[in-house]
């Protein structure tokens, strides 16, 4: 048997897009590939990509563009693009990439092993129109994450239809993992010395047994018992992200209020806050249920932290609309401030709307809501300072550790660089927050917990 090329997995997108790469390297590794990190030590490249926006295409479409100029003058022998590109626009991508050999939906990344064998030359396509893809724990992962956190799927696709959004054309209709499935990948995480786990989906909360997941995972020590040692580091946190509001239960907020290891943090995307935008969006929420979601939050605990996200510029928003999302995120205070200018996606029912709003009086409203999301920030910063806080160690740099307060998420919240000694990554300990600045605290760390 020939020797098998070393293969480079780029992933571009979101924590979703993460597990789908955590796949396709383990899937390779157990086909007996090496994977390396570098692309450039690479002679096989496959690129996962996201399509979710036309600057998330864009983004993909520079790098592919990247690698199919090493395939075509020979520094690689092949080049797969897979994810949520191909199943968006396999006919497009196919006359703009020439020379990537396979276009791979997400039915086929189970095949991405045997395709890689093959001496087929370019421009396979392999994209089922309606995905079932589903994976659960019969497909291994290679963790990507640093190795005291890690992500756990939920469910896959989306049946909610909002106005704007691509991903049930992309990633195809809501499909749920069972929950003893579920709770099965968590003992296997708990095995792998994982302190943090964090829940996603398109929407965790449309999973009918989230309650009970949340209530069983209070167990998630035990759940591999036959595996577990002394020197295993032992599961401290469980994040809940990604939970729309029309579908989160006051009974969810309570159920993590009460479970120790859950932490008070939930990432819930409002989008809007005028009921007349939110009914155009398609969102099946008012405000009045929103606030009342919120306010539960807070009532268990005032400094449950909420992180959401914002879309400025909606068809036919007005500048009272506006106003109520302006007075609304002013009153209600999120933790954490998402903000997004509208993208008019083909295919959409937004899409085909009247009255799509000028760049302009996008942009210059988008600015008046960072300012905001600036300002609230700069109050957290204020408030935080002096006080103890529970914080994870991300890594090492030469200047001190870098890390994350329990109300902060990776990679899209604030990070946290403390000073101290004897700091190691992966630790959860107590610091004492001296400041901060924009995105980023200030801590000195007191011991570990």
């Amino acid at each position: 048997m020939p020797d098998l090329p070393r293969v480079s997995v780029i992933n571009l997108g979101c924590p979703k897009n993460r597990v789908d790469a955590e796949i396709i390297m383990a899937a390779l590794v157990q086909a007996g590939f090496e994977i390396v990190g570098d692309s450039a030590d690479a002679q096989a490249v496959i690129v996962n990509t996201c399509a979710f926006l036309e600057d998330a295409i864009e983004e993909s479409a520079q790098v592919i563009e990247e690698q199919q100029k090493r395939r075509r003058y020979g520094e690689l022998d092949k080049l797969f693009v897979t994810g949520c590109l191909p199943q968006r626009e396999p006919r497009e991508i196919m006359g703009r990439f020439p020379w990537v050999d396979a276009f791979i939906g997400l039915d086929a990344i189970p095949e991405i092993p045997a395709l890689l064998k093959e001496n087929s030359g370019p421009g396979q396509v392999l994209v089922s129109p309606v995905p079932s893809w589903n994976p659960g724990r019969e497909f291994p992962r290679l963790l990507s994450t640093p190795e005291h956190y890690a992500y756990l799927r939920l469910t896959e696709g989306c049946s909610n239809l909002c106005s704007y959004c691509t991903i049930p054309m992309i990633r195809g209709p809501l499909r749920l993992r069972e929950t003893a499935d579920i709770l099965a990948e968590a003992g296997d995480l708990t095995a792998l010395g994982v302190k943090e786990v964090i829940l996603i989906a398109q929407d965790t909360a449309a999973h009918p047994q989230l309650k009970k997941i949340l209530q069983e995972l209070e167990r998630i020590d035990v759940l591999r018992e036959d595996v577990l040692r002394e020197d295993v580091l032992r599961v401290r946190w469980i994040r809940l992200l990604y939970a729309h509001p029309a579908h989160l239960t006051e009974e969810i907020i309570e159920r993590m209020a009460a479970n120790p290891k859950v932490l008070n943090y939930i990432d819930m995307p409002v989008q809007h806050l005028a009921d007349s935008v939110l009914e155009r969006m398609n969102r099946k929420v008012s405000r009045k249920r929103i606030e009342a979601l919120v306010h539960k939050a807070r009532s268990l605990d005032p400094e449950f932290a909420i992180r959401t996200t914002v879309i400025v510029g909606f068809p036919g928003e007005t500048e009272q609309e506006f106003e109520e999302l302006l007075e609304g995120l002013e009153e209600l205070k999120f933790t954490h401030l998402g903000i997004f200018t509208y993208s008019q996606e083909e295919g959409t029912d937004a899409a085909g709307m009247e009255d799509q709003i000028p760049w302009e009086v996008t942009e210059k409203r988008a600015h008046k809501l960072i300012a905001l999301a600036e300002k609230i920030q700069s109050e957290e910063v204020q408030r935080l300072a002096g006080t103890q806080q529970s914080a994870v160690i991300d890594y090492l740099s030469k200047d001190g550790a870098v890390g994350r307060l329990w109300s902060d998420a990776p990679e899209i919240d604030r990070i946290v660089k403390i000073q101290g000694k004897g700091i190691e990554a992966g630790m959860i300990g107590n610091v004492k927050i001296t400041g901060g600045e924009h995105d980023t605290l200030f801590a000195r760390w007191i011991k570990s917990i």
